[in-house]
């Protein structure tokens, strides 16, 4: 028989460091799941629409004089002879979703791909899809996109692409300081249609290297409005995106912008100065 104070203390001692062990336990499963949970959320870009908003104005670059023409190569002989693209090396890095990019494949079919060669992305992507993320289907796809205006496109008449880099962007940045910007411009576009459009779509994405913010800016749209279009962004392979419009008419109109801005940088947030 055990004597009454033997063995008293230690018994409550026992409980308690079990006690504490438990608990333990339990935060650092807590913290796991917490992790777990951050790392399954979508990478939320903010997107506002011009001209409601003062961070989204319309400021449309022309690049007539200062672009450089981008011409298209068919990498499919059996696709249309619209369905072609180019690769453009970014002059600055850029980072969609995060993800570093230093070249984009430009796809005639409206939208812009992070690859760095056309057996990469082949550009021939011209079915868009509602709603995203959605897995690209043409042969040679890259999954992260900047959807500009995706249809099935052809050029006009005279209708061309161009591309141009500024060290000091001419159009400025919500962040409200200058930062170098690409900016690349379907110009003399339409939806590939029996009818041809009575006006030509005229658009541009200009992708800011400093806060990474994208904005999507329309000059003129086609007689199609949009009504078959997609316009956001996707990355992680397509588990993420943001989406701004997709089959919707008169969702962009002529004098229009749409801002996407990086979580790390929210509209109005100045962006730290380069070393």
């Amino acid at each position: 028989m055990m004597s009454p104070g033997k063995g008293g203390p230690t018994q409550p001692l026992i409980l308690t460091l079990a006690g504490l062990a438990i608990a333990a336990a339990l935060a650092v499963g807590l913290q796991a799941s917490e992790r777990a949970s951050s790392a399954s959320r979508p990478y939320a870009y903010t997107v506002l629409n011009g001209p409601t908003s003062a961070a989204c104005g319309f400021d449309y670059i022309d690049l007539t004089q200062s672009g450089a023409p981008v011409t298209l190569k068919l990498v499919r002989a059996d696709t249309a002879s619209d369905d072609g693209g180019a690769v453009l090396s970014l002059a600055e890095p850029f980072e969609l979703y995060q993800s570093p990019v230093s070249a984009l494949v430009v796809s005639g079919n409206g939208y812009l791909a992070a690859a760095e060669s056309l057996a990469v992305e082949d550009a021939t992507d011209f079915s868009n899809d509602c709603s995203l993320p959605m897995r690209a289907d043409n042969a040679s796809a890259s999954q992260n996109r900047i959807y500009v205006y995706h249809d099935d496109l052809r050029p006009r008449a005279g209708g061309e692409l161009r591309q141009a880099y500024f060290p000091d962007c001419p159009r400025t940045s919500a962040g409200g300081r200058p930062e170098a910007c690409t900016v690349v411009e379907w110009n003399g576009f339409e939806r590939v249609d029996p009818i041809p459009s009575s006006r030509p779509l005229r658009a541009q994405a200009v992708l800011y290297h400093a806060s990474h913010a994208i904005a999507l800016q329309y000059a003129s749209v086609d007689d199609s409005a949009g009504a078959q279009a997609t316009i956001g962004l996707q990355g992680f392979d397509a588990r993420a995106a943001t989406q701004a419009g997709c089959d919707q008419r008169s969702q962009v109109a002529a004098g229009q912008a749409i801002c996407f801005f990086d979580p790390r940088h929210r509209p109005g947030t100045r962006v730290a100065a380069a070393d």
